[in-house]
């Protein structure tokens, strides 16, 4: 029998927390998947062609970098999740939304000042996330570690970038 996501998440049965833990871990990764499809046509060129900061990782290392990351953001938010903190859970879905404007206004509207501050409210919501979910999920705050060492060394990036190609 085939039901609908509808049913499916309506049913008592155990298959429920399954699915609702599979739906929470890969939602970042593919909203993050159109997010860079929309927004990053000419990503490839743009990079190539932009002074870069020292340490400034080769622009292959990207796609596997936020596939791994927006696994692991989904993987803490699932865990979260099923621990019912609702705070916690909205609080996240913020940040990702500021997430994924950094695209559009780096690449898409190369706006690389917005971009910069836009990595800073980055930071800032990934640090309060951080915090909620330690407090939520020990687990769930570890998870998180590499995301936001990532997000400080984006944010460097996106200053790095931005001052030295500012001319532009």
């Amino acid at each position: 029998m085939v039901y609908t996501w509808y049913q499916i998440t309506k049913r008592g049965d155990s298959m429920k927390p399954i699915i609702q833990f599979v739906f929470h871990l890969v939602t970042p990764l593919i909203l993050g998947k159109a997010v860079g499809k929309l927004s990053t046509k000419s990503a490839p060129r743009q990079y190539k062609k932009l002074k870069q900061p020292p340490f400034a990782p080769p622009r292959k290392i990207f796609a596997p970098m936020w596939t791994f990351l927006y696994l692991t953001m989904g993987l803490a938010h699932a865990i979260v999740k099923r621990k019912g903190d609702r705070k916690a859970s909205r609080l996240f879905k913020v940040h990702l939304m500021i997430n994924y404007t950094w695209s559009f206004l780096f690449f898409r509207l190369r706006k690389r000042q917005l971009a910069l501050v836009n990595s800073i409210m980055i930071w800032v919501t990934m640090y309060a996330v951080l915090v909620k979910f330690f407090k939520v999920s020990r687990l769930a705050g570890i998870i998180l570690l590499p995301y936001t060492l990532w997000t400080t060394f984006a944010a460097y990036l996106t200053l790095g970038s931005w001052y030295l190609n500012r001319a532009k």
